[in-house]
């Protein structure tokens, strides 16, 4: 009878960032002349950053009662940009770790707006700064505004939507990159 009354696990999620980014730089072939990128944790609106896996309905936020992420959401989206970043970028060494020396680039990237609609609408307003060593060189902004559709009714779409969308900003990112 206790069974009965018991709620149903909690099941916890990542952004699907591989522990090692699959078309990144390989080990031993960065140098001292490979232009590094430093990453900085992302940020977004304070009731988003947690654990709590969250839909919208409306005006309502909705926390899942039974998904969670494995960590920060801010720190999953940075380890899925820094990854995604790396793999489009193989001319560059992309970290969001301390480096010892100064880094060629610093990426800030500011998430004002992630949504995932129990109907199956994505949106993401996002603006970053790329900001180079070399102060003669330009300070890139860049501002996106992104939507995607794809269902959203339960804990495992929500995550992979969430995913989805963010792996389109990693892809504006990357376009909008200095070469």
């Amino acid at each position: 009878m206790l069974a009965a009354c018991a709620s149903p696990p909690v099941r916890f999620y990542t952004l699907g960032a591989p522990a090692i980014a699959t078309g990144a730089v390989p080990v031993g072939s960065v140098t001292s002349t490979t232009p590094t990128v430093t990453v900085a944790r992302i940020t977004l609106p304070d009731y988003l950053d947690g654990q709590d896996l969250i839909a919208r309905d409306g005006n309502r936020i909705e926390r899942s009662a039974t998904g969670r992420w494995a960590s920060r959401l801010s720190l999953g989206a940075t380890d899925l940009i820094t990854a995604r970043l790396a793999q489009s970028r193989t001319d560059l060494f992309v970290t969001d770790q301390p480096q010892v020396l100064p880094a060629t680039w610093r990426l800030a990237v500011n998430i004002s707006r992630l949504d995932i609609a129990h109907d199956g609408t994505a949106s993401l307003a996002a603006d970053w700064s790329i900001v180079p060593r070399d102060e003669h060189q330009p300070l890139i902004h860049q501002r996106a505004t992104l939507t995607r559709q794809g269902p959203a009714t339960t804990d495992d779409q929500v995550a992979d939507l969430t995913q989805s969308i963010l792996d389109d900003l990693a892809e504006r990112i990357a376009a909008s990159w200095p070469r």
